[in-house]
């Protein structure tokens, strides 16, 4: 048993294999039944191509984008010291190239907005720029060449009216809404701070936060001073005490006698006596004998210790002892200060404590009125800056000038050579690919079967290019070889 091999048909035919030289010949002996396909095919398609692509034109109108700082028209979109450049440009394009320019460019020539029309509107409308040039063009295709430029011009003034309209508030004033809302909104956290401060009995926060921070140290200080002199008067008065405690508390003044009394006396009575007597006088004699004999016994000593003796308190003690009582009351009133200041020091901690956890809210409050006054105040520049600036008519003296505005094309663009070019290499490819299909079909129905050698005539073995036949069991077949695959034409004549 036997089996087919996979390049041969079901007749026993083998098929051969095709090369590009092949494809080539079967070409050229199907060319008329190409050319024949081809201008089936082309004429029509072409027709059809040429009748449907109808010539465009295209206008243009060119606006030059001018960045002034100092110029109070409205800025370019995107102005600033973050902004380059080609973000700028940018910026203005996709401005103008905005569904909401063509929007309001037909309500404001139809009074509505159909989505057909804004659909052909961005299908024919273009921007583009030159590299490194303030210049924007704008374009608009359509097969009239005077609607294509009333449309151009009509989408650029809608464009600069939305800009400036964009730009500084609006003409309804916009920028005054918001200025009026940022001005409320500043009033209110103004009320709310001053209603927090009232609940709170707060004058002036940060005042009174500083001054109870320095009534605080202050009373720190002088507590830690009383402390100090408390302490150092006590020290003393003890000091005081131990020295006292070696002084005694009394001593004795002084001892009355009469000894000098009599001596005084006698000598008055002898200056008396000299006034009326002679010195050899005997009165005179006898009271200076006396007086002498005082003064020995005076003199001999046996007059002291003797008398009346007076004692009273020690003066050093008593001077040491008033300080010692001084230094105590002084101790004591400082340790009362000290007390009063402990507890006026704690009365200005609370103090401080309240303040310090008002704090927060209070900075809270005070950022809300310094961003909303702050909003306010720039806002209210803009509204200064956009009322100059809508003053002056839109394309102007604006930083959008119209360099040149649209005019209806002369010279229209159409695609209808290109159409027709790829209908022709359609139509030929196709006709090509029939032709191929019926040559090849053709070619293989005419093809003679190759004859098969004869089983009973096996090739001899003594040829000398005959192979040798393997050997294989009566019930074993032959194995089957897969077809080598044909790289080239190889000749048949040896």
């Amino acid at each position: 048993m036997t089996s087919t091999p996979s390049n041969s048909t079901a007749d026993g035919r083998v098929r051969r294999e095709l090369d590009l030289v092949d494809l080539v010949a079967i070409a050229w002996t199907q060319r008329l039944f190409i050319i024949l396909i081809t201008l089936l095919l082309f004429i029509p398609l072409a027709v059809a191509a040429y009748m449907s692509l109808t010539p465009t034109f295209t206008a243009g109108s060119r606006l030059l984008v001018i960045m002034d700082d100092e110029d109070l028209t409205p800025g370019a979109a995107g102005a600033g010291g973050e902004f380059m450049f080609d973000q700028i440009m940018q910026s203005e394009a996709d401005l103008l190239a905005s569904e909401e320019v063509r929007r309001r460019m037909l309500i404001e020539l139809t009074g509505e907005a159909d989505p057909e029309q804004l659909k052909s509107l961005g299908e024919g409308f273009g921007v583009s720029r030159a590299p490194n040039a303030s210049f924007l063009i704008a374009t608009f295709k359509n097969p009239d060449p005077v609607v294509a430029a009333n449309t151009v011009n009509a989408i650029v003034d809608a464009y600069l009216r939305y800009r400036v309209e964009l730009l500084t508030g609006g003409y309804e004033g916009g920028i005054q809404a918001r200025l009026d809302a940022a001005e409320r909104d500043a009033q209110a956290a103004q009320r709310a701070l001053r209603a927090f401060l009232a609940e709170n009995d707060i004058t002036d926060f940060e005042t009174e936060l500083n001054s109870a921070l320095g009534r605080l140290a202050n009373l720190q200080g002088r507590k830690l001073e009383a402390d100090a002199d408390a302490a150092q008067a006590r020290a003393l008065a003890q000091a005081l005490e131990q020295r006292l405690e070696n002084i005694p508390q009394t001593i004795e003044l002084y001892v009355e006698n009469s000894v000098t009394g009599q001596l005084l006396d006698l000598q008055v009575r002898q200056a008396e006596l000299m006034a009326r007597y002679q010195p050899d006088a005997p009165p005179v004699i006898a009271v200076q004998r006396e007086i002498e004999a005082l003064e020995r016994f005076v003199e001999e000593g046996r007059a002291n210790g003797q008398g009346q003796r007076r004692t009273g308190v020690n003066p050093i003690w008593q001077e040491l002892e008033s300080s010692r009582l001084q230094q105590e009351s002084n101790a004591a009133g400082q340790a009362r200060l000290a007390a009063s200041l402990n507890a006026q020091l704690r009365e200005a901690r609370a103090e401080v404590d309240r303040l310090r956890d008002l704090q927060s809210d209070y900075e809270r409050l005070t950022r809300a009125v310094d961003a909303r006054s702050a909003a306010a105040d720039q806002l209210s520049v803009q509204a200064a800056d956009a009322l100059a600036r809508r003053d002056m008519p839109p394309g102007g003296a604006d930083a959008i000038r119209i360099v040149s505005r649209a005019t209806p094309p002369v010279q229209a663009s159409s695609k209808r050579k290109l159409a027709v070019m790829a209908v022709g290499v359609l139509a030929g490819g196709v006709a090509l690919l029939l032709g191929l299909i019926r040559g090849y079909v053709v070619s293989v129905r005419h093809e003679p079967a190759p004859r098969s050698p004869s089983p009973q005539n096996p090739p001899s073995q003594h040829e000398p290019n005959a192979a040798p036949t393997p050997q294989y069991g009566a019930s074993e077949p032959p194995p089957q070889r897969a077809p080598l695959p044909v790289l080239a034409r190889v000749s048949d004549t040896r």
